[in-house]
């Protein structure tokens, strides 16, 4: 499941750099020349690939959107399954993901606020989570509320521990405890009351 950039040829050892960098160090105090030190080539051979950091960074972004809405649209597509179950689902694929491949994930989570704009719609998760979110309302599964509400609070929930995780100094019992109890919190967040 870690993502694997040799399909993309000479890139790839620019990708894998710029993602150890920018997942460590933050998109803005990364540099072109720390990213081809990283690679261990000279930033000359850098831009024979890639106009500019940003675009580099962008590309980056967009191979990481494309692998997870992919899996994210297909848990989606489960229709035997209730709404809830399917979010769930997608909950633990994000912290399977991350279990395995932090650094992808961490920089994905913090790239959001600077190229969201510059993806296509088809590239954002988001769009389906809303969109099962919605299906789940129109079933009676989940409680009527506003729908920005609805999918904020579900996706801060899902998103959110991620990003804290690394701030604690004691790591969770097991990582399969940590995603139980987030499941199960998102379980609580949608199920609707009586």
């Amino acid at each position: 499941m870690k993502f694997d950039f040799s399909e993309e040829g000479s890139k790839s050892r620019y990708l894998e750099a710029g993602l150890t960098l920018f997942a460590h160090h933050g998109y803005d105090l990364v540099s072109v020349r720390d990213i081809s030190k990283e690679a261990g080539t000279s930033e000359a051979a850098l831009y024979k690939h890639f106009k500019s950091k940003e675009e580099m960074a962008l590309y980056l972004f967009r191979i990481i959107l494309r692998t997870y809405t992919k899996e994210i649209a297909r848990i989606a597509g489960q229709a035997d399954k209730s709404t809830i179950v399917r979010l769930q689902e997608m909950q633990r694929y994000t912290y399977a993901l991350y279990h395995v491949d932090p650094e992808s994930v961490h920089f994905a989570l913090l790239s959001q606020y600077k190229f969201w704009a510059k993806v296509e719609d088809e590239l954002k998760p988001h769009f389906w989570m809303r969109d099962l979110l919605l299906e789940g309302m129109e079933k009676g599964e989940i409680e009527k509320v506003s729908i920005l509400t609805l999918v904020s609070l579900y996706t801060g929930l899902i998103l959110e521990p991620l990003i804290q995780y690394t701030m604690f100094e004691d790591p969770h019992v097991s990582w399969e405890a940590f995603t139980d109890e987030v499941s199960h919190a998102v379980h609580k967040l949608l199920v609707k009351k009586d």
